[in-house]
């Protein structure tokens, strides 16, 4: 039973790549039909009236007739050659789709402020803007398939790396970067805005912005803070923001001259977008963000589509070859067998 059972499971794994090629299979029977018509022929009665001459022809051994196992192995020739040209698969294991991955758009404060060496890297002081590069590395080289882009802001906002799914290329603009490049200020809505012409909409997973940045009170721009949130809220997109001051933002909107009406800090930005607020003094504290983040944005494993195919046509092709050549070798025989 168990042979039996094995034998069903590998007949119903079975499978034709080219189906409509089993409509060959009356082909094989034409040399059997060939072999039948052509049999009369050589059963023709013998003359009646001889010529004396011939007595020791009526003598010798009878001449062999047409082997009838040659047209039976061209049949069978012909049907394997057929079933080879139908292509029989076995169907294997599905194969695991590629992950699809995210979105993910960084923006790196350059202010001044941001190189107060108020941190440490490898038992090292360091600045904040250099902890935040390194940190940013290391996530974007573990976070193989997502896309990155990089925003620097400043007084200004500006696209350090447009989108690209170079891991390593985007540590390494990450570490190009230096305080005061673009500016004393901070100009937040900007920045947000110019992040948010980095992503692709039509992704099915939504993309991300992570901010960096050690206050998040934007004081010059061309775009508020609000206006900024309002449309990365419409376009469904999340943004994380990673303090890495000294002091944890106090979560209460805030007025400047340079726009009007209240704008939300770190903590209401991250809160009306669906992202988190992080409160980072350390790098320890900057690694467990971005793993934090990681974690609650992974890419997604679509179900797999595909499955693995093991081609067996080699094998009915191999059997019609040599049937093919064992009858011409019995036809041979056969004739070399005449002419002696």
């Amino acid at each position: 039973m168990t042979a039996w059972a094995d034998l069903t499971s590998s007949l119903a794994a079975l499978q034709w790549a080219q189906p409509l090629a089993l409509l060959l299979l009356p082909l094989a029977a034409l040399p059997l039909l060939t072999a039948r018509r052509a049999r009369p022929d050589e059963a023709m009665p013998a003359p009646e009236l001889l010529h004396p001459d011939l007595l020791g022809l009526l003598q010798a051994a009878p001449p062999r007739s047409k082997p009838r196992l040659a047209p039976v192995l061209r049949a069978l020739a012909l049907l394997a050659l057929v079933l080879a040209l139908a292509q029989p698969q076995r169907l294997g294991a599905w194969i695991a789709a590629a992950p699809e991955g995210r979105d993910i758009v960084v923006l790196l404060d350059t202010s001044l402020t941001m190189s107060l060496r108020d941190l440490t890297w490898g038992g090292k002081p360091a600045s904040r803007l250099a902890v935040a590069q390194r940190v940013f590395a290391d996530f974007a080289r573990a976070r193989t398939g997502d896309r990155f882009a990089q925003v620097a802001f400043g007084s200004h906002a500006a696209t350090l790396l447009p989108p690209t799914f170079d891991a390593r290329a985007a540590g390494q603009m990450a570490g190009l970067l230096a305080v005061g490049q673009l500016g004393p200020d901070t100009a937040l809505g900007d920045a947000i805005a110019l992040a948010l012409r980095q992503v692709r909409q039509q992704l099915s997973l939504k993309p991300i912005l992570i901010l960096y940045t050690d206050g998040g009170v934007s004081n010059v721009g061309q775009i508020s803070p609000a206006d900024a949130v309002a449309l990365a809220r419409h376009l469904g997109v999340r943004i994380y923001t990673v303090e890495v001051g000294t002091s944890p933002d106090p979560g209460h909107p805030y007025t400047v001259p340079a726009y009007a009406g209240p704008q939300p800090d770190l903590r209401l930005i991250a809160q009306a977008t669906g992202g988190r607020f992080y409160f980072a003094a350390s790098a320890g504290a900057q690694q467990a963000a971005v793993r934090d983040i990681g974690a609650l944005n992974p890419r997604l494993h679509p179900p797999p589509t595909r499955r693995a195919v093991q081609p067996l046509f080699i094998w009915p092709l191999l059997v019609g070859a040599g049937l093919w050549l064992l009858a011409s070798l019995t036809e041979w025989g056969i004739g070399m067998g005449r002419r002696r």
